[in-house]
């Protein structure tokens, strides 16, 4: 199966509502790219617009985030990093996280186990500086 980029978005995979919390989040979309009751994985699009982020949560399970365009910044425990183009994120097993794009839209690819347990809200949008990435 090919799910073919239109240069605008993929064709016949529609983007959704990020979460049903509101508060939590602000301007994120997602779009579910690869879904199979046979793989152990799932791949996610999400899309920040400016001014938008993501909830701040933490789960047991771990995923792997490439930023495919624009730039912003995640929060991984307490400490913020900027991220752009080709960065890749590991959010490890109970790391609080939060992704946030202050300037410009942002998209990226998030893999994640299929089956997962549920993520565990940790607060609003977030309000202090500092800095990781891996």
């Amino acid at each position: 199966m090919i799910t073919k980029w239109s240069g605008e978005s993929w064709e016949l995979v529609e983007a959704t509502r990020y979460k049903n919390e509101p508060g939590t989040w602000m301007d994120v979309t997602r779009t579910v790219l690869f879904d199979s009751e046979n793989s152990k994985f799932q791949t996610r699009y999400f899309e920040l617009a400016p001014g938008g982020y993501s909830s701040h949560e933490q789960h047991q399970h771990e995923h792997c985030v490439v930023v495919l365009r624009g730039s912003g910044r995640v929060r991984l425990g307490e400490t913020w990093s900027e991220i752009g183009p080709n960065d890749v994120i590991h959010v490890g097993p109970g790391v609080p996280h939060q992704f946030e794009a202050p300037l410009e839209t942002m998209g990226i690819l998030c893999i994640v186990d299929r089956v997962r347990d549920p993520a565990v809200p940790i607060q609003n949008h977030p309000t202090t500086e500092t800095s990781k990435v891996c």
